[in-house]
């Protein structure tokens, strides 16, 4: 029954401007939500438990490393970088310098007068320079990012200049000045995946590179997080939440999930990430106990029942940015208890736990530094939309290349035995092409491991 609704709601979400359709749709959306109510699913807000979860954090060490000291938050008046520059004033810091390319409005905090604010875009070298000279900040925490995968699309050049070559003028700076010692970079769990044809996680998993790669030549210490959904900062949670304004509620389609987590966890999260850090080793930090996904439908629909109107939900399909499938050879099936999205299978090599076991710290794959030097060169030059996705996706393919020839076989092997598996594949109504590049740059290294590495410019 619940099928033939949504075969419904698919049928006439295109209509939605059309009177009748409108009637239909409404019906559809009130059987769903009593079909979800009687199940006990809409009791609650589906994210009530993510509001509540708490990381650990050790905050004797952090005061004794952050005291008198001066921080620098890039993006510091985003959703995450105001939660930390409250966190860091309360762990006793000297200053914080707020680099944010927004106007700056105040921060609510009883210390605002350690608060310097610098309005400044990082693609702006010099201003940057600039800043990091008069300041000397000791801890930067680099958040500032074009974070809508959606926008990301359209506004290709934007979002390479900002997330790619903005965070390489971050540690190119962090590099120039002495009073650094630790950069931490918040990165995303879509990063997680071995490559991506979309903007957004093309241009993080870029970062991510950047951060490992440095790390391993500098006397700075380079650590990342990787954030999931995060509630008070989520686009599609907004939306949903803003359904009092609406004639309808609108979300891709049934049977997508999500994890999420708080903006306080992801504070913290950066925070554990200058005690979780090793000396040329980037290590990055995920939050361990994500929980069960939530199904965006469901959420939708409580909202619905919780605002006591009568709008109906409607089906759009998933736009760019949104569309890649899951591949199920991103996650480690040898311990099925243990799965969590934003960590893939060669990355559980190096994986352990913070003493709280609340935190899981581990490792990327690295690529060859000549290759990321001349990715980072052709990023540069290219000049348009259409020619800047080409040139990023074609350097990110390479990337990853070179990170495959230092894996383990028998990993490679079981990420295709699993992510391939005929079941799963008939289940999802799928095939090996739905995982585009993917699969041919896996299965591909299976013929070069463990050979001496060549830089190789062709496909």
């Amino acid at each position: 029954m619940i099928n033939s609704i949504y075969n419904k709601i698919w049928e006439y979400s295109p209509e939605i401007n059309n009177p009748s359709a409108y009637l239909q749709l409404q019906r559809l959306t009130r059987q769903l939500i009593n079909i979800y109510n009687n199940e006990g699913r809409l009791e609650e807000n589906p994210f009530t438990p993510t509001t509540r979860r708490k990381l650990s954090l050790p905050r004797v060490e952090l005061e004794y490393l952050l005291k008198d000291q001066t921080c620098m938050v890039t993006g510091g008046l985003g959703c995450v970088g105001s939660c930390l520059v409250n966190k860091l004033l309360e762990l006793g810091v000297r200053q914080v310098v707020i680099v944010d390319k927004r106007h700056y409005t105040g921060i609510t905090s009883i210390n605002r007068n350690k608060i310097v604010y610098i309005e400044a875009d990082i693609r702006d070298l010099s201003t940057l320079e600039a800043a990091f000279q008069a300041y000397q900040p000791a801890y930067v925490f680099h958040t500032a990012a074009q974070r809508n995968p959606g926008y990301a699309e359209h506004n290709i050049v934007e979002t390479v200049s900002t997330n790619v070559l903005g965070t390489l003028n971050v540690v190119k700076t962090c590099e120039k000045t002495p009073s650094v010692k630790q950069c931490v970079f918040s990165s995303t769990g879509k990063s997680s995946r071995y490559y991506t044809n979309e903007v957004y996680s093309a241009t993080k998993k870029i970062c991510e590179f950047i951060f490992d790669t440095y790390a391993k030549q500098s006397s700075v210490i380079y650590s990342m997080v990787r954030f999931t959904h995060i509630l008070e900062n989520s686009l599609m949670d907004m939306e949903l939440r803003n359904l009092w304004n609406a004639n309808f509620s609108s979300i891709h389609s049934p049977g997508k999930y999500v994890t999420a987590q708080n903006v306080v966890e992801a504070a913290d999260l950066l925070l554990n990430s200058l005690i979780h850090s090793e000396k040329n080793k980037c290590n990055f930090l995920i939050v361990r106990n994500l929980e069960w996904p939530v199904e965006s439908l469901e959420v939708a629909l409580f909202y619905i029942k919780q605002s006591e109107r009568d709008i109906p939900v409607i089906f759009k399909g998933n736009p760019i940015g949104y569309s890649e499938k899951f591949f199920r050879g991103q996650l480690n099936w040898a311990n099925p208890e243990e799965l969590n999205l934003l960590i893939n299978v060669y990355e559980n090599k190096s994986l352990s736990y913070n003493k709280a076991g609340d935190i899981i710290i581990s490792r990327i794959s690295s690529t060859e530094p000549e290759v990321l030097e001349q990715a980072l060169y052709e990023l540069q030059k290219v000049e348009g939309e259409l020619q800047t996705k080409e040139c990023l996706l074609i350097e990110l393919k390479k990337l990853v290349r070179a990170s495959l020839l230092h894996v383990d076989r028998e990993d490679t092997l079981n990420i295709l035995k699993w992510g391939l598996q005929p079941e799963y594949l008939f289940s999802q109504g799928a095939t090996m092409a739905d995982y585009g590049s993917t699969v041919p740059l896996l299965m591909d290294s299976l013929n070069n491991l463990n050979v001496s590495y060549c830089v190789a410019s062709t496909f």
